[in-house]
């Protein structure tokens, strides 16, 4: 099935409510289960989230586009991040999201393979992403593309 995804640029006008529909969603179930959190506090924030790193914007994200018959599937949103220890500023994936009616097809490989290959030809050595404790889904694909965990964030309630 891998052979019918198409992987394309996107392009504003024409993914920016697919875009934003699944991003949302993504972004959304990230919370963890035990955060109680206001759901116009999180529209805001998201809001703001959009606005301030702009996917559109090529001058400072990459943003990939998964197709499968010519329906939009999924997509990788890189983007940067500096390193806490050595201050280099490193590719980062904001997002990685397949559509749930495609999931199981190969897309998160291949938009993730797409993706580093363009970030290999342009220099890049290592490219990092967060995901949730919570999401241990996207935490084995993750293992399974070939990243290695790195940092632990930990939280105590009081």
């Amino acid at each position: 099935m891998a052979g019918d995804i198409r992987i394309r640029q996107y392009d504003h006008k024409r993914d920016a409510a697919s875009f934003r529909a699944l991003n949302y969603r993504t972004f959304r179930d990230s919370i963890p289960p035990d955060e109680k959190i206001d759901e116009a506090d999180f529209k805001r924030h998201y809001e703001w989230l959009i606005s301030h790193f702009m996917p559109h914007d090529q001058t400072r994200n990459t943003v990939f586009v998964a197709e499968l018959d010519k329906r939009y599937a999924g997509h990788i949103w890189l983007g940067t991040q500096t390193d806490f220890f050595t201050r280099r500023v490193d590719p980062w994936v904001f997002d990685l999201s397949v559509l749930e009616e495609f999931q199981g097809r190969g897309i998160a490989r291949a938009l993730h393979e797409h993706a580093a290959d363009w970030l290999r030809e342009r220099g890049a050595i290592v490219v990092g992403l967060q995901v949730m404790a919570h999401n241990k889904e996207a935490s084995e694909v993750y293992l399974k593309l070939g990243y290695v965990p790195r940092a632990t964030s930990l939280k105590l309630d009081l």
